[in-house]
């Protein structure tokens, strides 16, 4: 940017007040104190876009609201300012002489950092009203982070004694987390993932296993286990409900359908599985049973997983599990088991799309998915990447390289432990997953693991590049400890804290 040296225009102003001055008898006039910035603009950044400056008189700042794209900085260092405006005042900036030198718009500036210009009064650059000059500084915001991206924190350790697979809810306020440890079923309760403290699981009954499912209520928790029943009010002491009847496999899912909460549930009778519901009002006082309708053959049975959202005025759910016999789709000859979403508006169970080649999301055993920033997620235990459907479970593909897992870089280094520093979290079986909706974050939580191995697609050293030809290697083994994750879009971070808009 060529810069004009201030003390020439300054000696210009002199002389011409000068004149005018003598030419007035009076010598009565009244000088312009405008030392202001009217108008400010750059030039576009990226496929033509506009983004608008906020000026600020009081505080002298000069910024835009709305941040620029996370790589904008290969833009703004050498951009155009379109619009810088006053009145009557002459602009300046300090050159490397640290001379207050006069600003040419016409030459790109390097607006990476925030810089400092002033702006002159006419009294200023004669010198009668020296203190006429105001400064301002310009402050071209980028987001630091890709708002497209998730933001993965390392939350804190739990017990290392938790090595089998878990399950977590929230109830209460805090999250119970349930494992086996030896012969006994242990509860884990924490608030905010922190603190946490263990108690043996206490029963009327034989649930001294892993509950198959585990459904909280407002003021019960429900778990199913060996086709029976069970109930808590605290999480730790269990009886056998006798809110059901017959052999109850697994609860499904909860929906919310105008002021009172659905509750459904598979049954087996006479060698059949059924839908049954019941609402939860009806838990305090006479429990109705509805039987709904027969369980096609093709809906999951293990390891269930259900996300909940609004439709029109309704809510619906979206469930996907575990099958058996596996569900299986043809790509290139090859027999690929696949994941087979179903829907649910509490009145109908509908299975969602046919899996085809190009639009299907493969096989997990510990299947979880998710509603988040108005998308369809499911992931497993391969961890791998997300897969992700915009059309309400119909049809997935894999979610974008930014939406992904903190995956370590294999080519580099191999690695014998998983840690904060350096995380893995390919070949990971035993965990469960909490969705914080207010605060928009995703849990994991890991139990202990040893001897974690996996394969991935690399590229081959001997092929041309170009060709992008593959082949499988194998990685690992990796340890990690007992520990829980976090994951947030770094937009919805944005969105509930305005303060880092421009992170």
């Amino acid at each position: 940017m060529r810069i004009k040296f201030l003390s020439f225009i300054a000696s210009f102003f002199m002389v011409s007040f000068v004149i005018t001055s003598c030419l007035d008898d009076d010598n009565n006039i009244e000088y312009s104190p405008d030392a202001t910035i009217h108008a400010f603009s750059l030039d576009t950044i990226g496929y033509g876009i506009t983004y608008k400056f906020t000026i600020d008189q009081q505080k002298g700042e000069i910024y835009n609201e709305d941040s620029l794209p996370v790589h904008a900085d290969t833009i703004i260092d050498k951009i155009l300012i379109k619009t810088l405006t006053t009145v009557s005042g002459v602009i300046t900036m300090k050159n490397k002489a640290d001379e207050d030198s006069i600003i040419n718009i016409n030459d790109s500036i390097d607006l990476r950092n925030p810089i400092k210009i002033k702006v002159w009064s006419t009294e200023a650059l004669a010198g009668i009203s020296p203190d006429q000059t105001k400064e301002y500084t310009i402050e071209v915001r980028v987001h630091k982070h890709d708002p497209d991206s998730l933001k993965w924190n390392y939350v804190g350790a739990m017990q290392n004694e938790i090595i089998n697979e878990q399950k977590t809810i929230e109830f209460n306020n805090k999250f119970l987390t349930y494992s086996k440890v030896g012969d006994h079923l242990k509860v884990y309760q924490n608030s905010g993932f922190s603190n946490w403290t263990a108690a043996g699981v206490n029963t009327e009954g034989d649930l001294n296993v892993l509950p198959n499912s585990i459904l909280p209520l407002n003021e019960v928790i429900l778990a199913t286990a060996n086709n029976k029943v069970y109930e808590s009010t605290d999480g730790i002491n269990w009886i056998i409900s006798t809110k059901f009847s017959g052999e109850v496999n697994t609860f499904v899912s909860k929906l919310k359908i105008e002021n009172e909460t659905k509750i459904t549930y598979i049954k087996t009778e006479e060698g059949k599985r059924y839908f049954y519901s019941i609402q939860e009002s009806q838990l305090l006082n006479q429990p109705i049973e509805t039987r709904i309708e027969e369980v096609d053959e093709r809906f999951p049975i293990d390891n269930i997983s259900y996300t909940t959202f609004s439709k029109g005025k309704s809510n619906q759910n979206i469930i996907v599990g575990k099958h058996h016999p596996a569900i299986e789709i043809d790509i290139n000859n090859k027999k690929v088991p696949v994941t087979i979403a179903w829907g649910y508006d509490g009145k109908t169970w509908v299975e969602l799309g046919a899996a085809t080649a190009v639009a299907y999301c493969p096989a997990f055993d510990n299947p979880t998915i998710i509603h988040y920033n108005d998308l369809f997620y499911i992931f497993g235990d391969k961890f791998d990447s997300f897969y992700v459907s915009i059309n309400e479970g119909v049809a997935w593909k894999k979610a974008s390289k930014k939406f992904s897992f903190p995956n370590y870089d294999w080519s580099k280094s191999n690695i014998t432990e998983s840690t904060e520093e350096k995380p893995e979290f390919r070949g990971r079986k035993k965990y469960s997953v909490v969705q914080d909706t207010k605060e928009e974050f995703i849990y994991i939580l890991f139990s202990k693991e040893e001897n974690i191995t996996f394969t991935e697609e690399v590229e081959k050293e001997e092929e041309e590049k170009d060709t992008r030809a593959t082949e499988p290697k194998d990685r690992g083994p990796y340890r990690h400890d007992s520990e829980v994750w976090s994951a947030r879009l770094n937009q919805l971070w944005f969105d509930l804290d305005p303060q880092h808009a421009g992170q």
